[in-house]
């Protein structure tokens, strides 16, 4: 299989009400809704999501492991998220990545209903079992926090 380039977004609801004055490393996104492309990784689609995970959260320097900053911050953004579904516990510090499917219509802004939640359990199998390579060219991760999940559908939702 071969590897390509993927951007990588975040998620969270809208935050109505709240204004917001402190500085960010990824200024304006503290709003909510669907981020602009944020870091980039390069993905072997025979790879499985767990890896993709492992990219997302570490990086080596000189034989150390360190933390990628792109996942620092993002940690960070997880910590200020609102968390409308009363999550409590474990929930608060983990996330969930989904693949936004991009059209090529000209002047379409991609949103919720165009972000596909990968299973938990479906994270143990290739991407390329997951979706097909070919749209990996036209096709962004997203990491949404667990807060942002319904507990019982499994799904976003446009409005909580």
């Amino acid at each position: 299989m071969k590897t390509t380039f993927v951007n990588l977004r975040i998620f969270s609801h809208p935050w109505k009400g709240v204004t917001n004055k402190e500085h960010s490393y990824y200024v304006g996104h503290e709003a909510g809704g669907l981020s602009e492309s944020l870091d980039t990784l390069a993905v072997n689609f025979s790879s499985t999501f767990s890896h993709l995970r492992q990219q997302i959260e570490e990086q080596t320097d000189e034989n150390i492991m360190r933390r990628r900053p792109f996942y620092t911050e993002f940690l960070q953004f997880m910590q200020r998220c609102p968390n409308p579904l009363g999550y409590e516990g474990e929930p608060l510090h983990t996330y969930r990545i989904g693949i936004l499917t991009m059209r090529n219509d000209k002047g379409y802004v991609p949103g919720v209903k165009d972000i596909n939640l990968v299973r938990k359990d479906a994270e143990v199998k290739q991407i390329c079992d997951v979706f097909d390579e070919s749209v990996g060219l036209r096709t962004d991760i997203v990491l949404v926090p667990t807060t942002q999940i319904h507990p019982t559908t499994d799904r976003l939702a446009d409005r909580l």
